[in-house]
This record gives structure tokens, C-alpha cells and sequence, in this order.
């Protein structure tokens, strides 16, 4: 696809989107330590189910549609950034009500309106993302796509994997201050990106775009099958090492480790094989590195499925862990390259939204 920025990589706006994409890792391990507490305190456990489906329809169905209004509102010449804007403040303006909620419970009664806010959240958080990630292909030229994916996935990965970290202090400082710091977060790093981006020409040029042909259809199988692979590493994994580990304490064996601190090395392990891996992609191309990366992550997932044996697990997440990172590198900027600069943004919405089904699919099966 074709634009009117240079062929240099723009490493400053690459750090904004960085930062806004660890806001939002941040945020949602915020949201997912603190989602079933406040619905304690508040008596709503029975809506826990039912927040369960709307966060997975809402991962699913929004981004798709965000994108689809974000594109028809750049080809109509608006301004590309006001879905960004509206989803921004919408989540921080939430994250702000939910704080005041939980503080003020003993003098204002506004419990009623806590479910309502947390489905809000959802919709908004997922608003933003994809336009912005969207943009990355504005950011670096096609040959460094994969350099600036490696960044993204460095980030995300790493935090996830200090995530007992971030729980802990989240944990200290209490829901309110969690909510209030999660919502600046939120309005810091979104600004940062708005205004770093906005001193660049981003305009896709859709007259001379060289890639005039999009394929959904492909776009939404990488984004499903990588989503199943990310799925069974990060959600499947943790659970079936954690029974292992308990049918060794069970049979007296002090155990001082958990499945998740287990996939918390091999995120680490992820996060670090991304940048070369990256150099791999560019060298023989996306669709050889996302083909290969999910191959061989699933082959070394699969016998999970049928070994108990925790040191056997223990060495499937390590091994696992780096074709997990290559097949991501690989993932997004192989989606892009099957887009037309009409569809980018949906299209990038389509990948993500793909990407969660199956996370969202295992969530509710887990109930």
C-alpha cells in the first residue's frame, strides 16, 4: 500500500504506540484482578458469567466494527483520529466513575450503574485499539514492519509476564487508586500518541496504492489460528501445570512454584526472541514466518494435551514460547500486507478481534 510518508522508520511514533498498547496490557491486568473483587464488594457475582460473554463478544465484534467507522470517517476526509479520541476518553471517563464508585460506596449509592460502567469499558477499550495499531504500517516501511512488530510484542510480552508484579502493586494501592491511575495512564499515553503522530502526513494515498486487493478471508483464518496457538499457550497451559503441581503436593512434594509463574519465563522467553526473530521475517517474508512460527508452535503444544508430567510441561512452554513470539512478529504485519489502503483499519480490526476468539471461546468454557 501506498502513502505519502517517507520510506524511513518513524521511531518516535512507534514509541508512542508502544506506550499506549503497555497502557492498555497495564489496564486490562488491572481490570482482570480487580473485575471479580468490585463485583464482590458490590454483590454482583452473578453477573460474573454474563461479564465473561459480553467481554468476549465485545473482543470479538468491536474492533471489526471500530474499524469500519474509522475507515469510512478517514475516506470521507475527517479526521482519522476522532474514533481514537471518543474511545480514549470514554475508557479513561469510565475507568474515573468506576474509581469514584468503589470510593464513595458508603455515601453514594451508585452500585446499579457498576455493571452498565464495566460494559461501557469494554466497548471503549476496544474502540481505540485496532485504529491505532492500525497505523503502524504508517510508521516503518514494509521492509521494517516486522522490526516495529517485534517492538510491540517485546512490551506486551514482557509486561504480561511481570503481570504477579503489577497484580501486587495494584493489590497495594487499593481499587480506587488503581482505577483513578489506570484512567491517567490512559489519558497520558493516548495523548503522547495523538500528538507525536499528528506532526507526521499519515494519509493513505488510495489512488496509487499498489495493493488494491484485500482478503478478508486470510486476514481473519491468520488472525484465528494465531489466536488459538496464543490461547492454548497462555490460558491452556498455566491451568494444566497448576495440576500437576498440586498432584505433587498432593503426593507430599514441596512445590513453591505456579503454572503462572511458569508461563510468566516463557513470556520472557518470547519477549526476547522477538527482535530476532524479526530480522528471520524480513529475511523470507511473513507468510513463510507466521506458516512456520504456528507449525511449530503447534506441534509443540499438542502433546500437552496428553502428558501429565509437570517437568514435560514445563519444557512444552519453553520450547512453545518462542514460535509463539515468531509467529506473532510475523502475524499482524502479514495481515496487512493481504489489505487494501481502503480497508486497513478494518482490517486490522478483523485480525484482532480474530486473534481473541478463541481466548474469549476458553474463558467461557472455564466458567
Amino acid at each position: 500500500m501506498s502513502t505519502t510518508i517517507t520510506n524511513s522508520t518513524n521511531w518516535k511514533q512507534i514509541y508512542s504506540l508502544m506506550a499506549l498498547n503497555a497502557a492498555i496490557v497495564i489496564s486490562w491486568i488491572a481490570y482482570h484482578n480487580y473485575q471479580p473483587k468490585v463485583l464482590e464488594i458490590f454483590h454482583f457475582q452473578e453477573l460474573s458469567f454474563f461479564l465473561v460473554v459480553a467481554q468476549a463478544l465485545i473482543l470479538v465484534f468491536i474492533p471489526p466494527l471500530a474499524g469500519i467507522i474509522a475507515d469510512r470517517v478517514i475516506q470521507s476526509g475527517g479526521n482519522r483520529f476522532v474514533v481514537f479520541t471518543v474511545g480514549i476518553s470514554v475508557t479513561a471517563m469510565v475507568f474515573m466513575c468506576v474509581a469514584f464508585t468503589v470510593g464513595t460506596a458508603n455515601t453514594i449509592n451508585l452500585t446499579s450503574a457498576l455493571p452498565f460502567m464495566i460494559v461501557v469499558w469494554l466497548i471503549s477499550m476496544n474502540i481505540f485499539h485496532s485504529p491505532a495499531n492500525s497505523m503502524l504500517e504508517l510508521f516503518a516501511p514494509a521492509k521494517e514492519l516486522p522490526t516495529a512488530m517485534a517492538m510491540m510484542v517485546i512490551t506486551t510480552e514482557l509486561l504480561y509476564a511481570f503481570e504477579p508484579l503489577i497484580v501486587g502493586f495494584v493489590d497495594a494501592i487499593g481499587p480506587v487508586s488503581t482505577f483513578a491511575l489506570g484512567g491517567v495512564l490512559l489519558i497520558i499515553t493516548g495523548y503522547f500518541f495523538k500528538t507525536s503522530t499528528r506532526s507526521l502526513k499519515l494519509v493513505r494515498d488510495y489512488q496509487e496504492a499498489k495493493n488494491t486487493n484485500t482478503d478478508f478471508a486470510l486476514v481473519l483464518l491468520a488472525g484465528l489460528v494465531l489466536g488459538i496457538a496464543t490461547a492454548l499457550f497462555k490460558n491452556y497451559l498455566p491451568q494444566k501445570i497448576e495440576s500437576a503441581f498440586v498432584a505433587m503436593r498432593q503426593d507430599g512434594i514441596d512445590i513453591v512454584i505456579s503454572g503462572s509463574m511458569v508461563i510468566s519465563f516463557g513470556l520472557v522467553v518470547a519477549a526476547l526472541a522477538a527482535w530476532p526473530f524479526s530480522k528471520l521475517v524480513d529475511k523470507i517474508g511473513t507468510q513463510k514466518s507466521l506458516t512456520y512460527g504456528l507449525i511449530g508452535a503447534f506441534v509443540i503444544l499438542l502433546p500437552s494435551f496428553v502428558l501429565d508430567n509437570v517437568y514435560a510441561l514445563i519444557l512444552i512452554t519453553l520450547l512453545a514460547a518462542p514460535f509463539i513470539s515468531y509467529a506473532t512478529v510475523a502475524g499482524f504485519p502479514y495481515a496487512l500486507g493481504k489489505l487494501s489502503a481502503k480497508n486497513v483499519t478494518l482490517g486490522a480490526g478483523i485480525f484482532f478481534g480474530s486473534v481473541e476468539l478463541a481466548d474469549g471461546v476458553m474463558n467461557i468454557l472455564q466458567q
